[in-house]
């Protein structure tokens, strides 16, 4: 039998008595930004961490929603088809490993990247543009110590710490660096809010989200921007995978080429000379 679950308006989940479960779920309530609570905005913020996180990551995420919405949805968590619907419901929500090839729509285009910042504040513009141009994941972006940027003439290089503690360096152009000094004025991170403490992922999430699906007609997050930065310097700009593959952090060249590279011909490419 099939349920179909009606969840009550409710436009935020109850922390529980799990500490790391609450860092989920307060996570996730920052993503809901006034919206109501719904299945499939759970699935749209699972498919997203997907990005970010390993499988059994998520899956603990998966799990403290869960569990929030059990004890947020008070008189329907004790009826019993209810808590069967909700079952149902959760499973049908997988979180083992995607297809990760990058199509072309899910990169943006340049001119995209500039009509995106042009609807953006300043400060979220200049979060956009450094995360296109260096191919950062969000994560590491919001914790770039102002100690690990490092000026030489017209560069500045900056240490990162990545996914399993790997260490790899960007670089930016002086230029940028000290508009991003002048715009965010950070005491100990390079990105700071007006009260001095590092941003929130999920809130660059969210104002992406909002302005993509406004001004592009699109759903896009920070990860987007970094497949826009691989695709660039791979197929128009020729990068080599191994280059390229350091540059991001990618722990080997597999994983860059199965994401970015197309292994398959297509007709065009066989009778391209005879067209």
């Amino acid at each position: 039998m099939n349920y179909q679950v009606e969840l009550a308006p409710k436009y935020k989940l109850e922390l529980v008595d799990n500490p790391l479960f609450n860092v989920y779920i307060k996570q996730f309530n920052e993503f809901l930004d006034h919206r109501p609570v719904t299945f499939e905005i759970i699935k749209d913020y699972l498919k997203e961490s997907k990005k970010h996180f390993k499988p059994s990551t998520v899956a603990c995420i998966k799990a403290a929603l869960k569990k929030s919405v059990k004890k947020s949805f008070g008189k329907q968590s004790r009826d019993v088809i209810f808590l069967a619907a909700l079952d149902i419901s959760f499973n049908a929500i997988k979180v083992g490993t995607t297809d990760k090839k990058i199509y072309q729509e899910k990169v943006l285009s340049p001119p995209e990247i500039e009509t995106l910042k042009n609807a953006l504040s300043p400060r979220l513009a200049l979060i956009v543009h450094i995360l296109s141009v260096t191919g950062l994941r969000v994560s590491e972006l919001i914790g770039i110590k102002l100690s690990n940027c490092k000026g030489d003439n017209g560069t500045v290089f900056i240490d990162i710490i990545g996914k399993g503690t790997k260490q790899r360096r960007v670089f930016i152009t002086r230029e940028l660096f000290e508009g991003v000094r002048k715009e965010f004025k950070g005491r100990y991170y390079l990105f700071e809010t007006y009260n001095h403490t590092p941003f929130s992922r999920c809130y660059i999430w969210r104002e992406l989200r909002k302005a993509g699906e406004k001004v592009l007609g699109k759903s896009i997050s920070p990860h987007t921007l970094r497949h826009s930065f691989c695709t660039n310097m791979l197929l128009v700009k020729n990068k080599s995978l191994k280059a390229v593959s350091n540059y991001v952090g990618h722990s080997s060249t597999s994983i860059t080429a199965d994401m970015y590279i197309h292994s398959q011909l297509v007709p065009e490419d066989i009778f391209d000379d005879e067209l």
